[in-house]
Order: structure tokens, then C-alpha cells, then sequence
């Protein structure tokens, strides 16, 4: 499988999975996993895109520590992708007005425990590397950006 199938079977999981499993690292080496709510935008293939509190023990883990990993599985869970990069926070009102065009209508929970629509932040996150296994095949591929 080459590298643009692979980024755009992911593209797909993305949209239909509507969640991953995102891992940061605290200031003790500590990893730290939580479900969250991601979109990679029209145009920016490269990259992942969710939105979190400024905040958040999760914002403050990202500023210091910018190396995440994020893992996406179908339902069936006969494919699994796991995509490490370079995450960071950012404030630009206009991307921050398109991810939330793009997931707002799936962040329920986010809301129900970030009451002010307005503090928020989005999570961007640069794909450097991506690794897709078919567990039922027990076939692996692998993508780097560089």
C-alpha cells in the first residue's frame, strides 16, 4: 500500500470513526490517553485537528511536551491506525471557527464540561508518521512524512 492510500483510508476512518484515542505525556514521562472528537481539514491532509480548554492539564501536557499519538480503529476493528507527529496549540479565530464547523455538532461532551464557547483552543497536530495494522490479516504498513 503506498502513502496516499494510506492517508486517505485514514481520512475515512477519521470521518467515520468521529473519535480517537489521543496520548500526550506529562512532565514525569507519564503517557496519558483520552478519547477525543478529531478532523483533518479539506486542504491540510498533513494534519489532524481537535479542540481542547487552554487550559487543560492536556494543553499544558502538549506545551511542554509537543510528541503525541493518536489511534483510530474501525468498528469492526479489522483495521487500526496509529499516527505519531508534532502537536500545538493554537488561538487563530479562523481555524478555530472551521474545526468547530467541521466537529462542533459531535462535542457534546466537551461542552457539558467547557461551559464558555468561547475558551477553547485547537489541538493541531502535524502527522509524521502513520502505521495501519489489519489484525485479522496480521499485515502491517507504515508512512513517514520526511
Amino acid at each position: 500500500m503506498e502513502a496516499p492510500d494510506l492517508v486517505g483510508n485514514l481520512e475515512r476512518l477519521v470521518r467515520v470513526a468521529k473519535v480517537g484515542l489521543f496520548t500526550s505525556v506529562d512532565e514525569e514521562g507519564y503517557p496519558h490517553s483520552r478519547w477525543m472528537t478529531p478532523t483533518i481539514l479539506k486542504g491540510r491532509s498533513g494534519y489532524l485537528y481537535a479542540i481542547t480548554a487552554p487550559d487543560s492539564p492536556k494543553a499544558k501536557q502538549v506545551e511542554a511536551h509537543g510528541r503525541v499519538e493518536w489511534t483510530f480503529q474501525s468498528t469492526v476493528l479489522n483495521e487500526i491506525y496509529t499516527l505519531n507527529g508534532q502537536a500545538r496549540l493554537i488561538l487563530d479565530p479562523q481555524l478555530k471557527a472551521e474545526v468547530m464547523e467541521a466537529i462542533g455538532p459531535n462535542l457534546q461532551i466537551f461542552w457539558r464540561v467547557n461551559r464558555d464557547s468561547k475558551n477553547f483552543a485547537v489541538l493541531e497536530t502535524e502527522i509524521e508518521q502513520i502505521s495501519l495494522f489489519y489484525p485479522m490479516k496480521n499485515e502491517r504498513y507504515f508512512w513517514r512524512s520526511r
